[in-house]
C-alpha cells in the first residue's frame, strides 16, 4: 500500500515539474522572412533531432612524428634492436598472500580440539583433518617410509 502511495506522489511531482518548465522557443534565423511558419507540432519536436553543441574538440590520440620525441641515435637504436618486432610484455610480481581462517592453528593438547570445536562450530570439521601448519615430522621408523612408485611407460 505504501509503495502505491509513494509511486503516485512521484508521478504527480514529475508531472508538476514538467508542466512548470517553460517551453523552449528559439527564433529560427535560417528561414527567410517571407516563409510560412511551421505548425505548432513541429515546434515541440524532440531535441534529439538537433545536433548537440560540441563543448570541446575530440580527443586526438595520434602520436605524430616519433623523431620529435627521440634523439636520432635513440630512434636508430630502437628500430635496429633485435626485439623491435616483439609484442610480448612480461610482468613479474609476487602476490602477497592474505591470512585465511583455515590456516589458523588448532590447539593440539588432549582436550584442546574439543574446546576449540565448541567455540568455533562452523570450523569444527577441521578437527578431523590433518593440520596444514604442523611441521612435517617425517617417518618415525625407517620401515614406515613408503618408497615412491616406479613409473614405467609399458608393462
Amino acid at each position: 500500500m505504501m509503495h502505491r502511495v509513494g509511486l503516485g506522489v512521484m508521478l504527480v511531482m514529475g508531472t508538476v515539474a514538467n508542466a512548470a518548465e517553460p517551453a523552449r522557443s528559439e527564433p529560427d534565423t535560417s528561414a527567410p522572412a517571407n516563409a510560412v511558419p511551421a505548425p505548432a507540432s513541429a515546434a515541440m519536436a524532440p531535441a534529439a533531432a538537433a545536433p548537440a553543441p560540441r563543448l570541446s574538440k575530440p580527443l586526438d590520440l595520434r602520436i605524430g612524428d616519433v623523431r620529435k620525441y627521440m634523439l636520432p641515435d635513440e630512434f636508430r637504436e630502437a628500430v635496429s634492436a633485435p626485439d623491435a618486432d616483439s609484442n610480448t610484455v612480461v610482468v613479474e610480481a609476487r602476490r602477497e598472500l592474505l591470512p585465511v581462517d583455515y590456516e589458523k592453528p588448532i590447539p593440539t593438547w588432549p582436550l584442546g580440539p574439543l574446546w576449540w570445536g565448541l567455540k568455533n562450530p562452523s570450523q569444527s570439521w577441521r578437527i578431523l583433518l590433518p593440520d596444514i601448519n604442523r611441521p612435517d615430522e617425517g617417518p618415525r621408523d625407517p620401515e614406515d617410509k613408503v618408497p615412491p612408485p616406479v613409473f614405467r611407460w609399458g608393462p
